[in-house]
């Protein structure tokens, strides 16, 4: 990732303050965890922590880092919770918890790791940041429910946008609204920033359902139609979308980045406020990566 140029050191103390957690309260599933923790990954929600705190011009402190740490953890406990839920056998090219452990056990380590993220939040003395983190996991449990109750039926692109992207796309405005909490920034940067975050989630949960798509289409399979499907019906309304052919999938996947394209373009206008070019930059770099195919 470009944008671990300027925030490795914090990579690197996140990576060490997740050892040190698990550490701290292992049980048998500890070897497990870690491994799940440290594959494969991007880390994007902490790298959105610390860039979102360089916009603001202000320090990355022992604070933040625990934001980072939480919701890093945050995003991991839902990761293990949703292979349950999806019955999926892989995640991040490892073997899923669901399928290593069963549907039980799988269910208590995504608990375990949520009960980290809780102590992480602890460390921070603001009860504020528990109450975001508090309301995110609400919002993000309203989205599962929304999710199932569109299950196997084909969304409008508007139906998308507030049912389907919002699950990823809260967890971002958490870290800002975090972020600013902690930084006392005012009411105008923050919502802006906000806004930012939100439109930054919904084309980072695009680029989630463009790399399914062109992979093991898990979505479709169990009955969550995405963007480029929804582009697939509005073209081929009595087309099976079982039938979806390669081509077909590139093409819409496609005209899906595209709209990515544009909310993201609006999306920097809202940081017009941000003198700090570098974390700008970084961000742009950041977003140029969800936009390719």
């Amino acid at each position: 990732m470009k944008s671990n140029d300027i925030i490795k050191p914090y990579i690197l103390r996140l990576e060490e303050d997740l050892k040190t957690i698990v550490d701290k309260n292992s049980n048998e599933l500890k070897e497990d965890v870690l491994g799940f923790l440290f594959a494969k990954s991007k880390r994007i929600r902490p790298v959105f922590t610390y860039l979102c705190t360089f916009l603001l011009n202000e320090k990355i402190d022992d604070d933040i880092c625990r934001v980072a740490l939480a919701v890093e953890l945050l995003h991991n406990a839902t990761l293990v919770h949703d292979d349950v839920l999806d019955e999926s056998l892989q995640r991040r090219e490892i073997e899923s918890f669901y399928s290593k452990l069963g549907s039980k056990k799988s269910v208590v380590t995504g608990d375990y790791i949520l009960s980290l993220c809780l102590l992480a939040l602890s460390e921070i003395q603001n009860s504020e940041i528990l109450k975001i983190f508090s309301n995110n996991i609400i919002k993000t449990i309203n989205g599962e429910i929304n999710q199932f109750s569109s299950q196997f039926c084909i969304q409008s692109e508007k139906d998308y946008f507030y049912k389907t992207a919002p699950k990823t796309a809260n967890l971002f405005v958490c870290i800002v609204q975090s972020v600013c909490c902690l930084k006392n920034v005012n009411l105008n940067v923050k919502k802006s920033l906000e806004n930012f975050a939100y439109n930054f989630g919904v084309v980072f949960q695009i680029n989630n359902d463009v790399k399914n798509i062109l992979s093991t289409q898990d979505d479709v399979k169990n009955g969550i139609y995405t963007l480029p499907y929804i582009y697939f019906k509005q073209e081929n309304p009595t087309c099976d979308i079982i039938n979806f052919s390669k081509k077909q999938a590139l093409k819409y996947c496609k005209a899906a980045l595209n709209k990515s394209r544009q909310i993201i373009n609006k999306a920097f206008l809202e940081l017009d406020f941000c003198s700090n070019t570098q974390a700008k930059d970084r961000l742009k770099s950041l977003c140029d990566e969800l936009l390719r195919i």
